[in-house]
């Protein structure tokens, strides 16, 4: 599954700390400067601290909430932090994502994979160094790159890599599960597709152009931590949309060229041999990603039909 879409069941939690966490913008509260501060330091005593010391390396990934967490040597895994603040002087050789934190990036500090920081507030040197991309959900460009990471109806192409295999498996895990758990909704909706295709292409076009629009609201209303439930619903549900309707199409896609091969054979193999077909796609630059593209479009339409 995508980076991305682990982070949107985290987001629901994040609003919640949003919303009575310290401001980004450092400026007093509408209760004055004496009452912030003294609650911000009561609460900053109470909160768990985890250390990694300079010259030591930790193999555990670190998940905490509202703690501190002061990482001086070197983490050969990911961290997860919910509230509270991270100070960063070592390493961490995976993610760095931090939601409603205060996240300090030092000199010298490496981060191996992508830092993402949603809310709360981000300090980073110039002499520290992020491999991934850097995702600072407070800018306009951080806005366009979590929208762009949070569209999963847009396939790549170009060829295959391990993540790109591990996807592939991912989905034909999925579809196989949607076949087992609803086999006759599958069946009659691949029979509707070949019976109606411009209908349900219309109607995948148009649900997509509304997801990508309400997706966009959304985050911008995550400014305000009203948009972020909405945020996760709608990524839940159009995600389950997605599962249910590529089911449909890689059923349709591998009935097709099976009877074309006149090979009678059941319904999991219709499954596996259009995952099979989606692949191949893969391999072909520009058309091939068009291809894919409009599948997704069929697999929202029936899905939504």
């Amino acid at each position: 599954m995508k980076k991305s879409h682990l982070l949107a069941l985290f987001l629901a939690c994040g609003g919640l700390l949003l919303a009575v966490s310290p401001r980004a913008d450092g400026r007093e509260g509408p209760m004055g400067p004496d009452v912030p501060v003294r609650q911000d330091r009561e609460a900053a005593s109470d909160r768990k601290e985890i250390r990694v010391p300079a010259g030591e390396t930790r193999s555990a990934a670190i998940n905490a909430f509202n703690a501190r967490l002061d990482v001086r040597g070197k983490l050969d895994e990911s961290v997860f932090l919910l509230g509270g603040s991270l100070r960063l002087e070592g390493e961490v050789s995976g993610d760095v994502i931090c939601i409603a934190s205060e996240v300090e990036i030092l000199d010298g500090a490496l981060i191996g994979r992508d830092l993402i920081v949603i809310g709360g507030r981000l300090l980073r040197a110039d002499g520290s160094r992020v491999n991934g991309r850097v995702y600072d959900v407070r800018s306009r460009q951080g806005m366009r790159r979590m929208a762009a990471s949070l569209l999963p109806f847009l396939p790549e192409s170009g060829g295959m890599t391990f993540f790109k295999v591990i996807k592939i498996f991912f989905w034909l895990v999925l579809s196989l599960l949607a076949l087992a758990v609803f086999p006759v909704p599958v069946t009659q909706a691949a029979a509707w597709l070949c019976r109606e295709p411009l209908r349900h292409l219309g109607r995948g076009a148009a649900t997509l152009l509304l997801f990508a629009l309400l997706l966009l609201l959304f985050l911008l209303l995550s400014f305000v931590f009203i948009g972020i439930p909405l945020l996760v619903v709608l990524l839940a549900a159009f995600f389950l949309l997605l599962i249910f309707g590529r089911a449909v199409v890689f059923y349709f896609l591998g009935e097709r060229i099976l009877g074309a091969l006149k090979l009678r054979l059941g319904a999991a193999f219709f499954i596996v041999t259009g995952i099979a077909a989606y692949t191949l796609l893969k391999f072909v630059p520009v058309v091939g990603w068009m291809f894919l593209v409009l599948l997704d479009f069929f697999a929202v339409g029936i899905a939504t039909g």
